[in-house]
């Protein structure tokens, strides 16, 4: 399938599908798989263990809230980054341990004691080197960093991290561009029905609006998920 495009049908592998539970709305069901796919795929990168601490950048965006829920039900103390008017929507109905508003304070600071760093990052926002070096400052050197695929991704900055690695200097990384699984979104789903995660849907666009669904992500200040409602 050509990327950037959208179909009321499109022909898919079997092992790319799961089968909806009734309970599920279609909303959900059609913002789920993106989202919860992604971020699930970023926080194994990590090969995560119950009782290790996670930072998750953009918490409250459509992968960040996802990958926050995520984390709390693997048994990972959580800590999100949000702006000022998600914060409290962060801890108080996503779960998140702490919450760090990025407006106010330096998550750098904050956790940069060696008893507060993270065994896991998964983060969202586009990367330069400044940035990186502020990540890694309170990443444990065992530790991984899963960088999700976005516009403002720099694969070099990735890659020297890498190679780092490998000559055992510093923590793994690693660049998440989801990929279709079955059996993990049957896992999404049946966490949906035990109450575990929820998808925040923000706005459901028709398709002849995709345009307008486009804007409003590109704000970058979108809680959870923009889904298209597609005719059929």
């Amino acid at each position: 399938m050509p990327q950037g495009t959208y179909a009321q049908a499109v022909a898919v592998e079997e092992p790319h599908l799961a089968l909806l539970p009734a309970a599920v709305p279609l909303d959900t069901a059609g913002g789920l798989p993106l989202v919860g796919l992604t971020a699930w795929q970023a926080l194994m990168a990590g090969q995560p263990v119950e009782g290790q601490r996670v930072l998750v950048f953009a918490a409250s965006g459509g992968v960040g809230h996802m990958a926050v829920q995520l984390a709390k039900a693997l048994g990972l103390f959580t800590v999100g980054v949000a702006g000022p008017k998600n914060t409290a929507w962060v801890k108080d109905q996503l779960g998140a341990d702490e919450v760090v508003d990025y407006t106010t304070s330096d998550f750098a600071a904050l956790y940069a004691p060696p008893d507060k760093h993270f065994d896991i990052v998964v983060d969202c926002l586009a990367i330069t080197p400044e940035r990186l070096g502020k990540i890694t400052s309170v990443l444990k050197s065992s530790g991984h960093y899963s960088h999700i695929m976005n516009t403002g991704s720099n694969p070099s900055l990735l890659d020297q991290m890498q190679t780092a690695h490998k000559e055992g200097k510093g923590p793994g990384a690693s660049l998440t561009l989801v990929k279709p699984n079955g059996r993990q979104l049957e896992q999404l789903f049946a966490m949906w029905e035990a109450g575990q995660v929820k998808l925040e849907v923000a706005q459901v666009f028709p398709l002849a609006e995709v345009a307008d669904a486009h804007k409003q992500v590109e704000t970058g200040h979108t809680r959870g998920k923009v889904v298209l409602a597609i005719p059929h």
